[in-house]
């Protein structure tokens, strides 16, 4: 096997490369990985996500919270 046959697919993205995926903000990938929308794994000192979790919320779209949701969720 050839190393140009090898997919170079990620299976762990970083939270950065998550949110450039899906087209939102930074902050935005950490609530939903706070709030357990989003899917994530210990990966060392940092977070990743699987990338079968960015499709499937690319599939599902986002979860619409409005600002008396996120307060709720700050009390």
């Amino acid at each position: 096997m050839t190393s140009a046959s090898l997919e170079t697919t990620a299976l762990l993205l970083s939270p950065n490369s998550a949110a450039r995926m899906l087209d939102i903000s930074r902050s935005s990938v950490y609530a939903l990985m706070k709030n357990g929308t989003l899917s994530w794994v210990p990966f060392g000192a940092d977070r990743r996500i699987p990338a079968a979790e960015v499709q499937r919320l690319a599939v599902e779209g986002m979860p619409c919270v409005t600002k008396d949701a996120r307060r709720a969720e700050l009390i």
